[in-house]
């Protein structure tokens, strides 16, 4: 099997080949494009996938588009800094264009603030800054591995300055990370009140669709490009094709992307998220949406569940499953099998998952119908792939 990583590095262009792979950043948007869109053709061609003769779906802001970004923070010495998870020269310069300027700004304006004296106990105690939200308004995290009287005053002192900055910082809160972990949010959501404090502003940040509006927690999981959203939505309603006598299974459902997103066709939308808090946000949209259609369940998504947890409709279904970059748990996709789908729209955050996933499928009878790749993370060699397969 050859990874997608390397697929990539022997497409880069001559000059690159000895820098990291990030360089794919100072390419001109257009040879990037051409650089994945050979690199995955290779990748097709060499793990015994269908041969891949499209183009790449081309992300429409290719630079400045990462709605969450993130910061690691430390205190050395006497100076505060905050830096890229691996701090080099040459990553910075490779993700720094990635990032929309008012976030360089906004970490400029946090590490200035914290570098104060005054500011030590704070600068001595955080883990990491992290920028979540849209183009227009976002909200500062701050993660932190202690919390006591001293540093919630400092942090309730340089969040009102935040308030009251031109960075439209729309709410602040502060996340308790005692393990320094190198997530810089815990896989695991805050579930003691202890543990995620709000120091003013919303709880929720938003999603504008045009049609409609979803709402998500602030710590939930969302796509960092919101400017390739609509074409990730357009794609997935273009290839499943819900129908009104069909039932949409849609897994890792989040907040309900996909399920408010390409859902209003079908008869009915089970939408299945392990993040409860996210689940709760998803079924508020669909009473302030009315989709009566639309209902959605808490649970971890692994055989034993999909075997006996999952209720099944009256009605021929199709399934869309999104799981996160490791891909699904060992046993889930022949469970989903089982239920018989007419057809099924995997999408995949991590390349190297899909011959594992694909040769799965073949076992269980399904074959692939179609590919759609999306450039959802410019400037990396990373792609968002579509899969759909139908019964052989």
């Amino acid at each position: 099997m050859i990874t997608f990583a390397r697929a990539v590095r022997e497409a880069l262009p001559h000059g690159l080949d000895g820098l990291p792979l990030s360089s794919i950043s100072l390419l001109d948007y257009k040879d990037e494009l051409e650089v994945k869109r050979n690199a995955f053709q290779a990748f097709c061609e060499q793990n015994g996938l269908p041969p891949f003769e499209s183009d790449v779906v081309a992300s429409p802001l290719p630079r400045g588009y990462r709605t969450t970004t993130k910061r690691r923070a430390s205190f050395e010495r006497g100076v505060f800094k905050l830096s890229f998870a691996e701090d080099t020269e040459e990553n910075t310069a490779f993700s720094e264009s990635l990032e929309p300027a008012e976030h360089l700004a906004i970490y400029d304006f946090v590490e200035n603030f914290l570098s104060k004296p005054a500011f030590k106990i704070l600068a001595e105690s955080l883990n990491w800054v992290i920028l979540r939200g849209s183009y227009k308004k976002r909200s500062v995290i701050f993660n932190v591995f202690q919390m006591d009287a001293g540093v919630v005053r400092k942090l309730k002192l340089i969040s009102a300055h935040l308030q009251a900055s031109e960075f439209a910082v729309i709410s602040a809160h502060v996340y308790y990370d005692p393990t320094h972990s190198d997530y810089y949010l815990e896989a695991m959501r805050p579930t003691d009140s202890l543990a995620f404090k709000t120091l003013y502003g919303p709880k929720d940040l938003s999603l504008d669709l045009g049609a409609f509006r979803l709402k998500y927690p602030v710590t939930g999981f969302s796509q960092i490009n919101e400017s390739q959203i609509p074409n990730f939505l357009s794609s997935a309603a273009e290839l499943l094709k819900p129908a009104p006598d069909e039932a949409l299974l849609d897994l890792y459902c989040g907040y309900g992307l996909f399920s408010f997103g390409i859902g209003a066709n079908a008869k009915s939308t089970l939408g299945i998220e392990w993040e409860g808090l996210s689940i709760e946000y998803a079924k508020a949209s669909a009473k302030f949406l009315k989709r009566m259609n639309a209902r959605f369940l808490a649970g971890s998504i692994n055989s034993e569940f999909v075997e006996h947890s999952i209720p099944k409709e009256f009605a021929p279904e199709v399934m869309l499953l999104d799981p996160p970059r490791k891909g699904t748990e060992p046993g889930v996709i022949a469970a989903l099998a089982k239920r018989n789908p007419r057809r099924v729209l995997h999408v995949f955050c991590g390349t190297d998952e899909i011959p594992r996933a694909m040769n799965q499928w073949r076992l269980a009878h399904y074959k692939i119908m179609q590919m759609r790749v999306l450039d959802l993370f410019p400037g990396t060699p990373h792609l968002e792939t579509m899969v759909l397969l139908e019964k052989a």
